[in-house]
């Protein structure tokens, strides 16, 4: 037997015991796998979440969420949400909470309506309370988007490679998150439903993904951002086949050719016969014709200039005007984006229409930034510079310079773009929603869990070493991070 065909996959496949093929393939096959997988992962997460609160209640640590020290499913409600508490019980306030100084507090218009409403609507059907409403909710929320992930995957990078992102985001550092009230497991259903209906060139459902997604957690732009990439990776894909208009062509120069035979020969006809009436050129005009504006040039010149700019002429206008894309879908792909952008900035002016003041939300949002930069103008691009500038100085922005950089390279790797454009486009534009308006504290890390389609690359699920050590390494944070973000910092 050859080194080669020791080497291949499939003589590996074929050492491999087949009752261990079989399991393999059924694991990795089916959604009921990812269940399983989710399930554990609740165990897991829950049981940190209970121990960590166990022994801080036996060591007389301090909760900071008023309340959240009576129950274990307090504690599960507390810090985010806890807001959502007060919005599913009472509403939003009409007036904004100010301090001595007349500055904006931090108040419930930072948090979406959906997810609280949500949680309302099942209290009100089962009588649930809230600690048991939200967790619940964001738990099962939290499930439906692990399979979707999965599925979303499975097309680009096989049913081994989506079942090792779906692991690594069950139990990354920040999976807990879908065990307690917040609202995020009902956002990342959303954004990854809404690429998997994109994939799958369901307009509309994309726009019911966006739309929704936009009362339920800032950052919902990124899918409209990525719906405008896939336009026009369409619209310049996929053109109409050129073999009509080759045929059309053909005949059209066959034609023109036999006519300019014809002619020719007419007039060497006519010239056997009779002398030429034209008037004869100079010996220096032979073979020159003139262009305006530049003189004289050879035939062949011009010939060349004119196909040089025809050509491109004829590739300018096919980059415009695009493919021949059904003008239904080209319509339906427009009001679906141009929805899911005007959703996504329709909250602000929300706020400003309930409480009657024009800047509610943008105060609102910035009154959390006051422990770590005060309350600077607000400026695109600029938060994760001002914040990194103000603690670590001309460090601080070579290291904000050096992570956008490191991050760029990798979605630009070949393996990233296997993913599909669908995926790239929306992680890379999520990103810069990141990097443009958010300040970066301690919630940043569950707030990039939406990039979590990434898990999927080859270069990591195709890999068994870094895999595994991703995922022994992010069960392994878990604990930590429930501890500094429960019990020191909010989440």
């Amino acid at each position: 037997m050859s080194r080669e065909t020791i080497a291949s996959p499939s003589a590996a496949r074929l050492r491999r015991p087949a009752f261990s093929i079989g399991l393999a393939d059924r694991f990795s096959g089916s959604w009921r796998s990812v269940l399983v997988v989710y399930l554990a992962s609740r165990l897991f997460s829950t049981s940190v979440l209970f121990a960590v609160y166990e022994v801080a209640k036996l060591a007389g640590a301090t909760f900071i969420t008023p309340g959240s020290d009576r129950s274990f499913l307090d504690f599960t409600s507390s810090w985010d949400a806890d807001r959502y508490r007060t919005i599913a019980l009472h509403g939003y306030p009409s007036t904004l909470p100010t301090d001595a100084t007349g500055e904006v507090l931090p108040n419930e218009w930072a948090f979406l309506p959906v997810f609280p409403y949500l949680c309302h609507l099942l209290m009100v059907a089962t009588g649930m309370d809230f600690v048991v409403a939200a967790p619940l909710l964001a738990t099962v929320f939290g499930a439906a988007a692990a399979v979707v992930l999965h599925r979303l995957l499975v097309t680009k990078v096989g049913r081994t490679g989506a079942l090792w992102a779906v692991l690594l985001f069950c139990f990354g550092p920040m999976a807990f998150v879908m065990s307690v009230g917040y609202a995020e497991s009902l956002f990342l259903l959303l954004m990854f439903g809404g690429l998997l209906a994109m994939q799958r060139r369901n307009y509309p459902l994309v726009a019911a993904a966006g739309i929704v997604a936009s009362f339920v957690r800032p950052g919902a732009l990124a899918l409209a951002l990525a719906l405008g990439i896939h336009l026009i990776v369409r619209w310049h894909t996929e053109r109409e086949r050129p073999g009509a208009r080759t045929a059309a062509t053909s005949a059209a120069s066959t034609t023109t050719s036999s006519s300019s035979s014809s002619t020719a020969t007419g007039h060497g006809a006519a010239g056997a016969g009779a002398p030429s009436a034209s008037t004869p050129r100079s010996p220096g005009d032979a073979g020159t014709r003139r262009i305006a504006g530049i003189g004289s040039a050879p035939p062949a010149l011009v010939l060349a200039a004119r196909t040089t700019f025809r050509r491109a002429w004829a590739g300018l206008r096919e980059f415009v005007v695009g493919g021949r894309m059904p003008k239904r879908e080209l319509t339906t792909i427009v009001v679906a984006g141009l929805s899911m952008a005007a959703a996504g900035l329709a909250w602000p002016v929300v706020a400003h229409v309930v409480t009657g003041q024009s800047d509610a939300y943008l105060e609102t949002e910035m009154a959390w930034w006051v422990d770590y930069v005060g309350r600077p103008a607000f400026v695109p691009l600029t938060p994760w510079f001002l914040l990194a500038g103000r603690w670590l100085g001309i460090g601080g922005i070579v290291l904000v310079l050096a992570i956008i950089a490191s991050f760029t390279f990798w979605v630009t790797r070949r393996s990233t773009l296997r993913l599909g454009h669908e995926l790239v486009a929306f992680t890379a534009g999520f990103f810069a929603y990141l990097v443009a308006v958010f300040l970066p504290q301690q919630s940043l890390f569950r707030l990039l869990m939406p990039l979590s389609p990434l898990l999927g690359t080859p270069a990591i699920s195709s890999r068994p070493w870094v895999r595994r050590t991703m995922l022994l390494g992010g069960a392994a944070l878990q604990p930590v991070a429930v501890v500094f973000v429960f019990l020191f910092t909010a989440p």
